[in-house]
């Protein structure tokens, strides 16, 4: 088992979980542009943030390799939205964090009282 789960995947795993949430808590922070509109919005915003984020806070904080920090990078791509939904299921996050649809919703009802 020692084989197939080497130490460095998990310490880049363990990474990836801090860049995740950063990444989380910077996309909530985004949602309440007017120009993210689509959850492909957020897809591209996710996909960016993980990237640049990962990559620096690996490098700065860890000393990683680039091959390594791109590496965390990509695990927090596909874990920030996984790990969201977890921790909410789990109400270990007891943050209000607004959806797409709340925001939009928001934002109707803005230009519609003007």
């Amino acid at each position: 088992m020692d084989t197939l789960i080497t130490t460095e995947m998990i310490n880049c795993l363990m990474q990836a979980t801090t860049v995740s949430i950063i990444v989380m808590a910077v996309i909530q922070k985004f949602k309440t542009l007017s120009w993210v509109q689509k959850d492909s919005h957020i897809f591209l915003l996710n996909a960016i943030f993980s990237f640049v984020i990962g990559i620096f806070f690996s490098i700065t904080f860890y000393n990683e390799t680039i091959k390594n920090a791109i590496w965390i990078s990509l695990f927090s791509f596909i874990g920030a939205p996984a790990l969201y939904t977890m921790l909410k299921k789990q109400n270990v996050i007891n943050m209000n964090l607004m959806s797409l649809d709340d925001t939009l919703s928001q934002n109707n009802e803005e230009n519609n009282g003007k």
